[in-house]
């Protein structure tokens, strides 16, 4: 503002919201096609997790699959383990480092995001490998029940607000925490819902002042065509189960654009 004393400013977030969150047809369908690619990478994935398999292996087959079916891929975030607290791109990319090999018991959670023409899908694959612990599976039906009742509130109409209580409610069955939002807005990405228990854990005294992060747009109400990630995430102790997909808003409930990402997947 010193070098520039005669410019203004103005906030434009809300309008540029308003005037691209609404899909059109055209749009719609670039969006079914990024979906129908970002379904065969967590298919990948999954044929690709076994014990013995390296986690760049899991990840090589999704990056590989979404160039052969015509997409784009610019980074996957995945872990690994029989406990699971984190959450973002596997170690071994920021690290000199071994990728971790998949064992019996391990569960394998990632987001893939999924492009085609510049329109983003996001993918929540969760895949157990064989006989995985219970609390695990605990943690997966209350995020699958999350997610469905995300979906069904998902209807032009509703206030987000709405949405991101019907998500909560499910969780509430059982003491779990979460570790990213439940639901976020897609292209653009503004609105966010989060869960009651954001961040969670005992272990984060150590790391210092971790806040958590605030849902945002609660007020806006829902236009069919506005796309959403609907990531139901739930922690259990120390395990932790995250699923779900990209889903449009519409007239009478959300329209689901891919499915096998929105159940744990079984290796």
């Amino acid at each position: 503002m010193d070098d520039l004393p005669e410019a203004r400013f103005e906030a434009v977030g809300n309008d540029f919201f308003a005037r691209t969150s609404v899909k059109s047809a055209e749009e719609i369908a670039v969006l079914k096609w990024s979906a129908s690619v970002g379904e065969k990478m967590c298919a990948a994935m999954r044929d690709a997790t076994r014990p013995g398999a390296g986690e760049h292996e899991i990840y090589a087959a999704a990056l590989d699959t979404a160039a052969r079916n015509v997409g784009y891929c610019g980074q996957i975030l995945l872990g690994s383990g029989p406990e699971f607290v984190g959450w973002g791109p596997p170690t071994w990319l920021y690290r000199p480092e071994t990728p971790r090999t998949i064992r019996e018991g391990d569960v394998v959670l990632s987001e893939v995001f999924s492009s085609f023409g510049m329109l983003e899908t996001q993918h929540q694959p969760a895949i157990a490998v064989g006989n995985v612990h219970p609390d695990f599976h605990d943690a997966a039906a209350l995020a699958r029940a999350s997610y469905e009742a995300g979906v069904k509130a998902l209807k032009a109409g509703s206030v987000f607000a709405d949405v991101v209580e019907a998500m909560r409610v499910p969780m509430r069955e059982r003491a779990c925490w979460h570790a990213h939002p439940l639901v976020h807005s897609l292209t653009p990405y503004t609105m966010i819902g989060a869960g009651e228990r954001l961040a969670d854990l005992p272990e984060l005294a150590r790391y210092g002042k971790v806040l958590p992060i605030p849902s945002m747009g609660n007020d806006r109400v829902l236009e069919a065509g506005m796309v959403f990630a609907l990531e139901p995430n739930c922690g259990i102790g120390r395990r932790l189960i995250n699923l779900g997909g990209t889903v449009l808003v519409g007239e009478d409930g959300g329209i689901e654009l891919n499915s096998n990402s929105t159940r744990l997947m079984l290796a």
